[in-house]
């Protein structure tokens, strides 16, 4: 596993991002295992880049009004059904 802090010099952060960062460095060792467990966990709530394409793809086939309402949705799937 590389080390993310290494990484972390290579690409921008954001000015809070860094604040939270030098803060956690401030702590001893084990609380810095703490609270890097909990971001991940925050993290792991965050779409990932699949999911935000798929997301904005969405956005867009709304705006070019290529949707069905869940009334229309649920007619299609009780007519399958017969």
């Amino acid at each position: 596993m590389c080390d993310i802090l290494s990484v972390l010099t290579y690409i921008h952060m954001s000015t809070l991002l860094e604040l939270a960062i030098e803060k956690v460095r401030e702590l001893p060792e084990p609380d810095q295992d703490i609270a890097a467990a909990e971001i991940l966990g925050v993290l792991d709530d965050f779409p990932t880049v699949e999911e935000r394409e798929a997301i904005n793809e969405g956005r867009r086939q709304i705006e070019r009004g290529e949707f069905v309402t869940l009334d229309q949705l649920k007619h299609e799937m009780a007519a399958d059904r017969r």
